[in-house]
């Protein structure tokens, strides 16, 4: 129990947004960055390294965002910082406009050096001291790229960011 709830207060002070001055938010440069970090450490460890990703106090887990791994052939997310998540068919995830994008996401994976997806999402907040979604949805673009040699797809997104998916393209390193 003092696990989950020190893993609840981890994540909620990485997502409320009023407490984390600006220069606290990630860029595209460190969400590429940290992917491909988290892709290396799965295709050397494999499914061991999933719960190191996911759990408390992980370097994965940083700024106001997160890494999540999909297993797209197995239709289900692998590992996520929001235990709520873990699990979820990726087929069955709908944005709030109604635009189901767990394809998406499954295909900017597989293009040679990973892609970035858009949907409409709520941000976690903390409220109360419980990690929750907040009531309003903002455009949410994600990098993914997928592991060699493993089943997965490690992603980490950014809220609101004003680039287009084509020039956050253009950030990816060949």
């Amino acid at each position: 129990m003092l696990r989950k709830t020190a893993l609840a207060f981890a994540i909620a002070a990485a997502f409320v947004p009023a407490a984390a001055p600006a220069d606290d938010s990630v860029t595209p440069d460190e969400v590429i960055a940290k992917v491909r970090e988290a892709a290396a450490l799965l295709a050397t460890d494999g499914k061991a390294a999933l719960a190191g990703i996911e759990s408390d106090g992980s370097p994965f887990i940083w700024k106001d965002t997160y890494v999540f791994v999909l297993d797209c052939a197995a239709d289900v997310i692998a590992a996520h910082a929001v235990p709520a998540s873990r699990g979820l068919k990726i087929s069955s995830l709908k944005d709030a406009n109604g635009k189901f994008y767990g394809a998406e996401m499954c295909a900017a994976a597989d293009k040679p050096g990973g892609s970035w997806a858009e949907y409409v999402w709520p941000k976690p907040v903390e409220e109360n001291g419980v990690v929750v979604y907040s009531k309003e949805a903002y455009r949410k673009v994600s990098y993914l790229i997928s592991v060699e040699g493993q089943p997965y797809q490690v992603g980490a997104g950014i809220y609101n960011d004003p680039l287009s998916l084509q020039d956050l393209d253009a950030l990816v390193p060949e």
